[in-house]
């Protein structure tokens, strides 16, 4: 078992054809947490459509956690509308929630909001995911896919100014730090003071998530039941963006 006091997810996306359900299920058997935030995402379609039954296990074994666990859902740009998912899993949704990590205080929230490229025209964003997807259909190292990612010079600003954008509300907030999703790409930084994690994505290898315990956030990755991160369990103090990816090294 994996101990933590918080871990954050997003970026789920039950019912698409990339959604890793197993990894899920499997990382939620192997928790041992009291709080439990889905940051956005969980869904692909807003209507639902296209859940499978794998997608279905994810969400029976959502509702079996909350028996026993504290689960905070936010809502990002694909999930369904708040009834829906206060119905489905006798949650309220929320947008955002100020988690506090030791005495320092976090927002956290899916980070849609300040994604610019969400306002492109439907066919290229449909035609950037279809070409996404089947690379990943056609490499299942999903290494492919990461690296025409990491080198879409659109996709990388994007990102960036979205981390911008989140880094700057933090600060007008008076917070410490602030927790994304919606980018799928796992990220723990600090940036002008303020300390910047992206819980990565479940619709590719590796999976990322963010972790809190003994009052400190980093970002993890789940890959074949293990937990892994590059960085050790202690604040970051360098400028740099550290985004993770191969090699990983274990610390569970």
């Amino acid at each position: 078992m994996y101990q933590f006091d918080t871990v954050i997810i997003s970026d789920l996306h039950l019912g698409a054809r990339n959604a890793r359900c197993q990894d899920v299920v499997d990382f939620l058997a192997a928790l041992d947490v009291k709080r439990l935030i889905v940051n956005g995402d969980l869904f692909q379609d807003p209507q639902l459509s296209k859940l499978r039954e794998c997608d279905v296990e994810v969400i029976e074994a959502l509702r079996f956690l909350g028996q026993t666990v504290q689960i905070d859902w936010l809502v990002g740009n694909h999930d369904p509308d708040d009834r829906w998912l206060s119905a489905l899993l006798h949650i309220e949704a929320q947008d955002e929630l100020v988690l506090d990590i030791d005495g320092r205080r976090y927002l956290v929230c899916h980070g849609h909001r300040w994604d610019s490229s969400l306002q492109w025209p439907w066919w290229i964003v449909g035609t950037a995911e279809a070409v996404y997807s089947a690379v990943q259909w056609l490499d299942p190292s999903h290494r492919v896919a990461r690296f025409l990612k990491h080198k879409s010079k659109a996709f990388c600003r994007a990102v960036d100014r979205l981390r911008q954008h989140a880094v700057r509300a933090a600060r007008a907030r008076r917070l410490d730090g602030v927790i994304l999703g919606h980018t799928h790409v796992a990220t723990d930084q600090v940036h002008e003071g303020i300390h910047y994690l992206n819980s990565g994505c479940w619709t590719e290898q590796p999976n990322g998530f963010v972790g809190i315990r003994d009052g400190v956030a980093c970002t993890f990755q789940w890959q074949a039941g293990e937990c892994r991160t590059l960085n050790p369990l202690s604040l970051p103090v360098l400028e740099e963006a550290t985004v993770l990816d191969d090699p990983l090294v274990a610390t569970a």
